[in-house]
């Protein structure tokens, strides 16, 4: 490294990449998630949890299992019951079922109680028929679905009654004279037969879950080598030594992303043989012992697979540097490890995409990240080659990855990012009686905080909202708020800075409120664009609001779900987060990352793009003006158009009819987009022309 100095540019990342491999490789926690955890733990959990789950179904269903049959009030003879063709049928072993069902002879008065006892693990009544049963028997089990073996148990005496209910509709067609009864029972005879080819077959079963590993795996292993080279150089002490040789930022950045990607790459490429290899193995086993043999050309698959791997390498790319993003901001592999989590639940949520049936792999979703790939090798394995589709997964994910490592350049030149003290620690955890007032919250904390509140909404908010509806959305929303307000008091922070306390001027105002119409514009556009595409979650999303309203009036309505939002929501993420973020990060990235946030916040996969829009535009609001107050408003306003479109469906649709149209025309989009863009250019104009920032 002493000769660096005239060297060209490529010798010099040449030998940052040489350096930066040479300590990975050094590492065992690298050489652990990228050769040990594909090559054997994946395997080895393939094999254990198929021959755990084999050898569970093999015992219970050679398990015995205790039951009662109660009979007393029963009808017997032709009208459909027989008590010992019920009883001889329940006992048989030898069927096609070969359950082991031990019949018990219990008093019809002590059968609750010993299922209670569990010395009995369901048992049958049959009651005797009435009007409302229409002159049938009736044979209900009794159970208990706490307990595993009742379950199954009831289960079994289920399947075994379906039986018995042919044998009863045969003996009395037979009685009435009907010759054949098989035709009475199945008039019509249903057959299928899947013109897909194996490969096909095999190729989808693999395309729902190969996405997920390997996604996950290229993450895992991109994590421990970014943490090293970016975290781990902090901990040491030698990132001072590295900024002290005669390497440019963008020079030292280079190598230490291409280290982390050969990492990565390396860890995708294993996980893919392994795969394969144990793909191979179980096909290699069913021909061995079914006699229906499935007969694959494994070759087919070579295209497919190439071309996997070559997206693969691009994907590799792009969440190396996005993790080197998110690394950078630590100062410790303990505090990266905090860092990480959140992005391992957002990447692990998108590669989800593959199990969302009837999903169209469009161009549009080809741009998303994470999602592309997924669809991408769930598409190529069942042979579905769109080279055009193919081509924009290729270039997006290059094009991410270099705007990531854009990004991390910026970020080292930041004196404060690279070795700042003041505000990387987690306050929360200190004494209060040892924290020193003011300003405002470190990174830590606001990420502390953000999960804390996310984790009340799903485990609290969501019971409380089905329990009391909307009053219970309005709990939520104190409780989001009650998180940093909390924070705010025990650290001592400065509360009209931390929540951008400040009054907006009049002209700021009217700039807020155009922005917000221009923005919502856009953001319906996308949304009806998404919709099409994930109707479902659009559904979801409009069942839970139906749900929730439960026959509430107007204003009610309008308390919770407009105004509750715009105070609560924006102070934990405008007020408490941006805060946090603005005097830790650049500016842009604050936005950003303030905005995604904001996204991921309302636990949709729609709504995180529409919501994410709207976060970033509120992010540069209060950026530019230092007032929350204007992001609530617009807030506010973005939230009310929707309540009023719910209780006033007719007025709002003769005033804005496109809030109710289920898609829009090529010429209706570009209307809005233009229309959209012009006012919210405006308004942003309007938000600058008030005076700078203070």
């Amino acid at each position: 490294m002493r000769n660096l100095a005239g060297t060209t540019k490529m010798t010099k990342i040449k030998a940052i990449y040489k350096k930066e491999m040479l300590d990975l490789l050094r590492d065992k926690k690298t050489l652990i998630m990228m050769v040990v955890v594909p090559l054997l733990l994946y395997p080895l959990i393939m094999m254990g949890s198929m021959l755990f789950g084999s050898a569970i179904a093999s015992s219970m269903q050679s398990d015995e299992y205790h039951i009662a049959v109660v009979d007393d009030a029963a009808d017997s003879g032709i009208n459909g019951y027989d008590g010992a063709a019920l009883r001889k049928l329940l006992a048989d072993t030898e069927d096609e079922l070969e359950y082991h069902l031990i019949i018990e002879d219990i008093p019809s008065g002590e059968c609750a109680g010993a299922l209670g006892a569990e010395t009995i693990d369901a048992y049958i009544e049959v009651a005797a028929p009435d009007a409302a049963d229409d002159g049938r028997n009736v044979l209900t089990i009794y159970y208990l679905s706490s307990k595993s073996a009742s379950e199954t148990a009831a289960d079994m005496i289920a399947d075994k009654l379906e039986i018995y209910k042919k044998q009863t509709s045969r003996q009395i067609l037979t009685a009435l004279g009907v010759e054949n009864p098989e035709v009475l029972l199945e008039p019509v005879a249903v057959a299928f037969d899947d013109q897909s080819a194996n490969e096909e077959r095999v190729g989808r079963l693999l395309g729902m879950m190969l996405p997920m590993l390997m996604v996950t795996s290229i993450l895992m292993g991109a994590f421990y080598a970014a943490v090293d080279a970016t975290a781990g150089e902090k901990e040491r002490g030698t990132l001072e030594t590295l900024l002290t040789l005669p390497v440019g930022n963008d020079e030292l950045i280079t190598g230490k992303f291409f280290a982390v990607s050969t990492v990565a790459v390396a860890s995708a490429v294993l996980n893919l043989v392994s795969m394969l290899l144990m793909s191979i193995y179980f096909y290699a086993v069913i021909q061995t012992e079914d006699a229906q043999k499935l007969h694959i050309n494994l070759t087919d698959f070579i295209p497919a697979l190439l071309i996997v791997l070559l997206c693969t390498v691009a994907f590799a790319l792009f969440i190396s540097a996005v993790t080197m993003c998110v690394t950078t901001f630590a100062r410790s592999f303990k505090e990266a490890n905090n860092y990480a989590t959140p992005l391992m639940l957002v990447v692990m949520f998108a590669s989800f995409v593959t199990f969302v049936p009837n999903i169209e792999f469009t161009g549009l979703l080809a741009a998303v990240p994470v999602v592309n790939i997924s669809l991408l090798i769930s598409s190529i394995l069942v042979f579905e080659y769109d080279f055009s589709v193919i081509m924009i997964v290729l270039a997006t994910n290059i094009v991410y990855a270099a705007i990531a490592i854009l990004l991390l350049i910026r970020l080292y030149d930041s004196e404060e990012m690279m070795f700042g003290e003041g505000d990387a620690s987690i306050q929360i955890f200190t004494s209060r009686k040892e924290i020193k007032g003011g300003g405002v919250p470190t990174m830590s904390d606001a990420v502390l905080v953000v999960a804390t509140a996310l984790l009340l909404l799903l485990y609290v908010g969501s019971v409380v909202q089905a329990k009391f509806m909307l009053w219970g959305l309005f709990i939520t929303q104190l409780l989001i708020i009650g998180v940093p307000l909390l924070a705010v008091w025990y650290t001592k922070r400065d509360v009209r800075e931390t929540f951008s306390l400040r009054l907006p001027k009049p002209v700021w105002v009217l700039g807020a409120v155009l922005a917000e119409t221009g923005c919502y514009m856009l953001v319906l556009v996308v949304s009806l664009v998404l919709g099409s595409l994930f109707p479902q979650d659009i559904q979801t999303v409009n069942e839970t609001m139906d749900h929730i309203l439960g026959g509430a009036g107007f204003v009610p309505a309008l308390l919770v779900i407009a105004l509750a939002p715009a105070v609560c929501e924006e102070a934990l993420f405008r007020g408490y987060f941006f805060s946090a973020a603005g005097k830790r990060l650049r500016p842009a990235a604050a936005i950003l990352i303030g905005g995604a946030v904001f996204g991921i916040y309302h636990l949709s996969f729609v709504k995180f793009f529409t919501t994410g829009i709207l976060g970033i535009l509120f992010c540069y609001v209060v950026y530019r003006t230092k007032s929350i107050l204007l992001t609530s408003l617009m807030h506010f306003l973005n939230n009310a158009v929707s309540v009023a479109a719910i209780f006033y469906p007719e007025r709002m649709q003769r005033l804005l009819p496109v809030l109710f149209q289920e898609s829009l025309g090529a010429g209706e989009s570009l209307v809005l987009v233009i229309a959209g863009t012009v006012c919210m250019a405006a308004g942003l104009l309007l938000l600058q022309a008030g005076g700078r920032r203070q």
